[in-house]
């Protein structure tokens, strides 16, 4: 799959990738992923990205945080999980103000969580 960028004629337009170029071709041919018409690219390359698949959600890898004292910023270790079943690892930076925010919010939902064990017992 292969993505044409918003500035090139097809506009940002996802398709297959349905052949190469080669001696005899001088361009990519791609289609629609469901179906349609079929449209070119050179053979450069230089107007197709590949396409990302989609994101379905992020999990906090098991480790620890990481600050940068000059960048003044932390990082927590991710993974990324992908429509296809892919992953890929990354990294969540956050700014001193998002730490802050943050903990407020996770202080306020451990102590929630913990109020509502205690409703239950």
């Amino acid at each position: 799959m292969a993505t044409s960028p918003s500035t090139s004629p097809r506009g940002g337009r996802v398709g297959v990738v349905v052949a190469l170029p080669d001696s005899n071709t001088a361009s990519y041919h791609l289609r629609p992923p469901g179906g349609g018409e079929d449209w070119t690219a050179p053979k450069d390359g230089t107007t197709l990205r590949p396409a990302s698949v989609p994101v379905t959600h992020v999990q906090p890898l098991k480790r620890d945080f990481i600050y940068d004292h000059r960048a003044q910023q932390a990082a927590l270790p991710v993974q990324i999980h992908h429509e296809d079943g892919g992953t890929s690892e990354s990294l969540l930076v956050l700014t001193p103000g998002q730490v802050e925010l943050y903990h407020i919010q996770l202080e306020q939902l451990i102590k929630s969580r913990e109020q509502a064990k205690e409703r239950q017992r």
